[in-house]
């Protein structure tokens, strides 16, 4: 919860090639003023002007290498202009006549919490508490959770508990997080073993250690029930959050895929979260951005009796497996990495104009 009270993320994008170049195009409709409501964010305001609004720090005017741009806040009165040829979005003064741009500085105001460029409430939790483990052996030589003397099968704050701790990497009076692994990611053509999930489901305050590798703990936190053989970790430091995203063109990847939606939903669209099976070993990092491509349509052709493949009968697709084809993919999202692990990746659908699903291609736009 502290996350969303403490920080804001910033973007500042620097797109390569083409996208710089690229002149920024207004939306049909846009509005010349905009008043900021609560629950704005800079990326949906930017959406009212632009049509494309990931490109965004352009109308702002927004220097990339300032990680503190000028805030605006509820209220504030927004005006378009044009300098040099191009839109700008700055905040007009209170007489309606003078634009003053946005531009990198401190502001020393006593206001509600400035509008934040996206909303991290979706992106919080991934950020602070779920995690990815890097394989099996990583999760067996983690403390685990042995249980209470009262034979609680699920185990709920305020409870006593025991954690077996061979290394002795808990600190009595420190907080740590507990998560119950989950599912384990293999590569779909290769079997290539990219994580394990690790649902949070509470924290523990270590109080004492005791005999035989053991360490006694109190549950402070559920977000689920605590099971014996849970892993008790480090939660991570607040200071080591990343309050800045950079958005940019990922570097060059071969193509992977969707992994998953932690959602578990069949589709996401704007502002969704998904897991891909690209890392820090292709390279991207936090903030790269990617297009997610819905798989073209398989087809089974007949000598010209043409069906899609879900479609055709069994003998058609064990008869005619030659004459089967494929239509084009399409680019249907964009999406932000946000939290990189070495195979797999977390990232947030910047925009969408059709549900994306597990399976689907990404790559380089």
């Amino acid at each position: 919860m502290y996350l969303k009270q403490t920080i804001f993320a910033c973007l500042a994008v620097t797109l390569a090639g083409g996208a710089l170049a690229a002149p920024l195009t207004l939306k049909a409709g846009h509005p010349d003023n905009y008043v900021v409501q609560k629950g704005d964010t800079l990326w949906d305001i930017s959406g009212q002007f632009l049509a494309e609004p990931w490109l965004w720090p352009r109308l702002w005017n927004i220097n990339p290498q300032i990680a503190n741009p000028h805030w605006i806040y509820p209220g504030d009165v927004l005006q378009l202009s044009w300098v040099n040829g191009e839109p700008r979005l700055g905040k007009a003064s209170q007489g309606g006549k003078q634009v003053i741009h946005l531009s990198p500085k401190n502001r020393y105001e006593n206001k509600a919490n400035p509008v934040p460029t996206l909303p991290l409430s979706e992106i919080g939790p991934f950020l602070q508490t779920d995690h990815i483990l890097a394989d099996s052996q990583q999760a067996k030589g983690m403390p685990y959770v042995l249980g209470n003397n009262e034979r609680h099968v699920g185990m709920l704050e305020g409870d006593t508990l025991y954690v077996q701790d061979v290394h002795g990497s808990l600190t009595p009076g420190q907080d740590y997080g507990v998560y119950h692994p989950g599912v384990i990611y293999k590569d779909k053509k290769t079997g290539e073993l990219l994580g394990q999930e690790a649902v949070f489901v509470g924290t523990v305050r270590a109080e004492e250690r005791l005999a035989n590798n053991r360490t006694r703990v109190t549950l402070t936190h559920n977000r689920r029930e605590v099971y014996q053989g849970d892993k008790v970790i480090p939660l991570p430091a607040q200071e080591s959050l990343s309050a800045v995203f950079m958005p940019k063109a990922a570097p060059v990847i071969s193509p992977g895929y969707v992994v998953e939606l932690p959602s578990k939903a069949r589709g996401g669209g704007k502002f969704d979260v998904v897991l891909i099976n690209k890392g820090l070993r292709d390279l991207v990092s936090p903030g790269d951005v990617l297009d997610i491509q819905r798989p073209g349509a398989e087809l089974v052709d007949r000598n010209g009796k043409v069906s899609y493949r879900e479609y055709a009968s069994v003998y058609d697709k064990a008869f005619y497996s030659a004459g089967k084809s494929t239509l084009p993919s399409e680019a249907v999202a964009r999406v932000m990495l946000f939290k990189v692990y070495d195979k797999l990746s977390y990232g947030l659908i910047l925009q969408s104009r059709e549900p994306v699903g597990s399976g689907y291609q990404v790559s380089n736009f």
